[in-house]
């Protein structure tokens, strides 16, 4: 049997975290010192490499096949 797959999408959360994490302490606490406005911008873009990260395992974008042999199945043309 093959394994099911987990279709729950879990990119789009680091983006929405990156956003909420990069927006919402510059406009709630408009009198931060800039190295705590620096530090929340820091950890946004590592939350957004982190989704890009998960995104591409959630894609695929890195799996490539394991032989050199051509898919095999019924078609059609054969």
């Amino acid at each position: 049997m093959t394994e099911s797959k987990n279709e729950t999408p879990v990119a789009v959360w680091y983006f929405i975290g990156a956003t909420f994490a990069g927006a919402l302490p510059n406009l709630l606490f408009p009198g931060l010192h800039a190295w705590v406005r620096v530090l929340f911008i820091l950890v946004a873009l590592v939350l957004i490499v982190t989704g890009f990260v998960q995104l591409r395992r959630e894609t695929g974008w890195g799996t490539k096949p394991k032989s050199d042999e051509p898919p095999s199945g019924t078609s059609p043309d054969a």
